[in-house]
């Protein structure tokens, strides 16, 4: 969707007549029935101010079209600017540009990633070279009418920072960002002049108004150039293999969208209830991959940040992310989705859907798994109840059931048992709900091939699980976290004193904690962690969680408990049911299973500790 597409002219007269603001507010309430802040306004002043000093030049020919606030294709992501036009051999062209008011930045660690500041202070954010490139192969990759394979239009990019003046040894052209730069150039406070030459040289030549109707009304669907690249990266990876069950859901799910939602307008939901290692991320992804060679609109969505990062990295290995980024989406992406607008969506860990997304408001009635089903024909959610770790989790089984039903889907349920996780020992598993509360009294056979073993010092966690086993640490939410670095280290806010142990929390600005080399030495959340897998995982069982000897059970210390924004309210008076203890104990059981080979335990409390090794064998 675009909010504005006029000709140059119109638009050099909105700016002279102080009505820009005015006129795409008018146009964001028409067509999103969205109000405007007051950043967003007086962004706008200044930044289309300087663009129309930009594009009045006289050899920019009237007809040039201007497209602003364009909406990519079922993301919250807009294009600040577009024009389109003709060049002087007559060939059609549309230059998108990503307008910033930077002043400054400085270089910060990962791919395409800058440190700029903002009111609330510093943050780090894409360089405005990767994000303006990275919309162009968006649009390159899903809208037909700029498919480079397939249409006249040719698309390209650039970066314009219309207040930066650039340093001798400038952060933005560092040579780690210069593929980037190369892809999208950046044009500074005093480039002004450049950048209309670009303009002139790529549409200056009008007869914009037919290519801008084209980028505006084009279909949406994958690219063969995107499919044939995700084919090549299944094609032959032994990872993505289905097996038994796995292979007939994965069935059920292409035969039902092939025979009952291809060619029709009937809503469809798919629900597939399986617990952890049964290997729903797996379908999850061949279906992706089955689908879209059939060049259908599908996206894959999970709401965990760090799920999602490795399932691309997974997917891509060493090549280039932004060819597939922007097929894995965050739950909260369908808030402004029209109705059927998409073809499929795919929800892994749907159990981990919220009310809302972050800065978005709660609409009653409308949740993110409304926001799904209402998008797509057929929608697909992978869920597990006893996954559910916090108060905003609301993705029950019966909940996302409840809202098809609502709006009138076919719904098909299916369910996965079998492990592929945890050594393939379903022993394991239950031996897991029987210790959390959930299952019955059973035995654990540690001769099914699967490590297990409750150790006595983190410090041997350390040294089983990472220098012996290559594998990774987590914990339970029971220490504060430091986000910020200080005198640029990690702050080892996990501390067990009493062994004079430390270790910090990991990275919250590497969100591919489970696979980075230089995270093996930091604890893991439930939040980093959930979805991943891991060859060994090492498991520390904080304060949070106690015994009760008199009754013989698991209780929570909530006071123990950090993670603020997860934990429920108190039960009420005359409620015996502790809300935060199964949040807990599905923390983790999540957290114990991660392992494919094995799994190794400390427990904070001694008596946790004498509890566990009880249960080992409880008919004994």
């Amino acid at each position: 969707m675009i909010i504005y597409n006029e000709t140059k002219n119109t638009f050099i007269n909105h700016i002279k007549e102080n009505q820009i603001a005015y006129v795409l507010q008018e146009n964001i309430n028409k067509k999103i029935n969205r109000s405007v802040s007051v950043a967003e306004i007086r962004s706008w002043g200044n930044s289309l101010s300087q663009m129309a000093k930009v594009v009045r030049s006289k050899n920019i020919k009237d007809d040039s079209h201007i497209l602003l606030e364009f909406n990519l294709p079922s993301t919250q992501k807009r294009i600040d600017f577009i024009i389109a036009g003709e060049n002087s051999e007559g060939k059609k062209n549309a230059l998108i540009i990503e307008l910033k008011q930077w002043e400054k930045a400085k270089v910060a660690a990962g791919d395409g990633i800058v440190k700029t500041r903002y009111s609330s202070g510093e943050k780090e954010t894409v360089h405005p070279s990767y994000q303006a490139v990275s919309y162009q192969k968006y649009l390159e990759n899903y809208l037909e009418s700029v498919d480079p394979e397939s249409s006249d239009i040719k698309l390209s990019s650039c970066a314009y920072l219309h207040n930066y003046r650039p340093q001798n040894e400038e952060p933005l052209l560092n040579e780690k960002y210069r593929s980037y730069v190369e892809s999208a150039p950046i044009y500074f406070q005093f480039d002004d002049e450049d950048l209309t030459d670009r303009i002139i040289e790529d549409v200056g030549y009008g007869n914009g108004k037919v290519i801008a109707e084209q980028i505006e009304h084009g279909k949406i669907k994958p690219s063969k150039k995107l499919v044939e690249t995700v084919k090549n990266l299944f094609d032959g990876n032994e990872e993505f293999v289905l097996l038994d069950e796995q292979k007939v859901s994965y069935e059920k799910v292409i035969h039902i969208y092939r025979e009952h939602v291809k060619d029709s307008n009937t809503k469809h939901v798919i629900l597939i209830k399986g617990g952890p290692g049964t290997g729903k991320s797996v379908i999850g992804l061949n279906i992706l991959n089955m689908l879209l060679q059939d060049q259908l609109f599908i996206e894959y969505i999970t709401p965990n940040a760090a799920f999602r990062e490795v399932l691309r990295k997974k997917l891509a290995g060493s090549k280039s992310l932004i060819e597939i980024r922007d097929m894995f989406k965050g739950s909260g992406s369908y808030v402004d989705s029209q109705s059927n607008s998409i073809e499929v969506l795919i929800c892994d860990e749907a159990h981990r859907l919220k009310n809302h997304g972050h800065m978005q408001k709660k609409i009653e009635g409308v949740n993110q798994a409304t926001q799904i089903i209402n998008a797509a024909k057929l929608s697909v959610f992978f869920i597990d109840n006893e996954q559910i770790i916090s108060k905003k989790d609301i993705g029950f089984y019966e909940l996302i059931k409840e809202e098809a039903v609502k709006q009138n889907a076919v719904v098909h349920e299916l369910e996965l048992d079998s492990q592929f996780r945890c050594g393939g020992s379903g022993n394991y598993i239950e031996w897991l709900e029987y210790i959390f509360g959930n299952g019955p009294k059973v035995s654990l056979n540690i001769d099914e091939g699967f490590e297990f073993e409750v150790v006595d010092t983190p410090q041997k966690l350390v040294e089983e699980i990472i220098k012996k086993r290559d594998g990774r640490i987590m914990a339970g939410y029971a220490w504060d976290w430091t986000k910020e670095r200080v005198n640029g280290e990690l702050v080892k806010d996990v501390v067990i004193s009493e062994h004079n142990f430390a270790m910090p929390w990991n990275d919250c600005y590497r969100i591919d904690w489970a696979i980075h080399p230089e995270c093996q030495y930091q604890v893991g959340c439930i939040h980093t962690a959930q979805g991943l897998e891991m060859t060994y995982s090492g498991v520390i069982i904080g304060p949070d969680l106690r015994y009760d000897e008199e009754n013989d059970c698991l209780v929570v210390q909530r006071s123990e408990f950090k993670d603020k924004g997860a934990r429920p309210a108190k039960p009420k008076k005359g409620q015996n049911e502790e809300p935060l203890l199964t949040l807990v104990k599905n923390t983790y059981k999540t957290l114990m299973t991660r392992g494919m080979k094995g799994c190794y335990v400390y427990c904070c409390d001694e008596k946790v500790k004498e509890f566990f090794l009880k249960k080992l064998h409880p008919n004994s």
